[in-house]
């Protein structure tokens, strides 16, 4: 019985110095790519550099951090060809304008902001200025399901459902468009409007819209 006990120890034993082991090999594998290739890991060897690059105009296009989505074609440039000769990889030439107009896609408040960048009349204010000007945000999606803090910020809307709330920034002025559950905008304030409704808010409630706009 107790040779049995520590032949099973023994075991237990080795499977935790194997798992240990292949912890620590995984852990200096990724320093090192870390090391000698960078954040975004080793590039894949299977693409190469070309001094001849294409451009195309492209509605969404992906980095190290994740994808991004745009409102509308943006001019983009790609040197990287695949194995087949093929184009790939390829990244906004005005990285301002892709700021203003292309959004992270892991983050579900970016379908409201693209909603709020394909209007006509947004469009048009935002050519009046550079693109490094601009800037448009929304209230993160966590805030946005707490009915109670929306309600306590837009208590005149609280009948209604609030899917986003978007902020748009322009030298000349800002806006504010309340979307619903569809993302259809349903009212658009002029900002100080809407701090004049934030006036009658808590600090704390104040603090927490503008320090999570993203």
């Amino acid at each position: 019985m107790l040779k049995k006990k520590t032949v099973l120890i023994s075991g237990l034993v080795l499977c935790i110095a194997i798992i240990g082991l292949v912890f620590v090999i995984q852990k200096i594998t990724a320093y090192n790519r870390l090391l000698y290739c960078g954040p975004g890991g080793c590039p894949d060897p299977t693409l190469r550099h070309t001094d001849k690059p294409q451009y195309k105009e492209k509605d969404g296009y992906g980095t190290d951090s994740g994808g991004f989505a745009c409102s509308k074609p943006i001019r983009m440039i790609s040197n990287t060809l695949d194995k087949n000769g093929e184009y790939v990889s390829f990244q906004p030439v005005d990285q301002e304008e892709a700021r203003v107009f292309c959004h992270m896609t892991s983050a579900i408040e970016y379908k409201g902001k693209l909603k709020v960048l394909q209007k006509p009349e947004v469009l048009a204010l935002i050519s009046k200025y550079q693109y490094k000007d601009v800037s448009i945000k929304a209230l993160e999606f966590k805030y946005i399901e707490d009915k109670d803090f929306v309600h306590r910020l837009l208590p005149v809307y609280k009948d209604r459902e609030i899917g986003c709330i978007i902020v748009l920034e322009t030298p000349g002025e800002k806006k504010v468009y309340l979307e619903d559950e569809k993302l259809d905008t349903f009212e658009e304030l002029n900002y100080k409007t809407f701090e004049e409704d934030l006036g009658s808010v808590g600090e704390k409630d104040r603090r927490l819209f503008t320090e999570n706009l993203k």
